[in-house]
């Protein structure tokens, strides 16, 4: 693994931990809604949540900081535009292994 490619799996690890997290506690009767606000969640949740959330955007600086040095101005505001797109790009098409 690259040191330029650690952000975008270490956020894709995050996101696929937080999609196990909630499909896991969809039993309790603070989850029968298919939701959780902010009152019901606990301090660790409500951080667990932002670590995820900053973890999307670091993805997205790294990918959006490639395309720029690529001079790629499509892959540059798809990136932008569609955070999914942002690991496209990172994990398989400017990979870091390859420069």
């Amino acid at each position: 693994m690259s040191k330029d490619n650690a952000a975008p799996l270490v956020s894709l690890a995050l996101l696929a931990s937080a999609v196990f997290y909630l499909w896991a506690i969809s039993g309790p009767p603070r989850m029968l809604d298919g939701g959780l606000t902010g009152e019901e969640m606990s301090f660790g949740e409500k951080a667990f949540v932002l670590l995820v959330a900053l973890s999307v955007f670091a993805s997205m600086f790294v990918a959006l900081r490639r395309a720029a040095r690529a001079g790629s101005k499509f892959w540059f505001f798809v990136c932008l535009f569609l955070w999914p797109a942002a690991y496209l790009y990172t994990l398989v098409v400017s990979r870091a292994d390859e420069r």
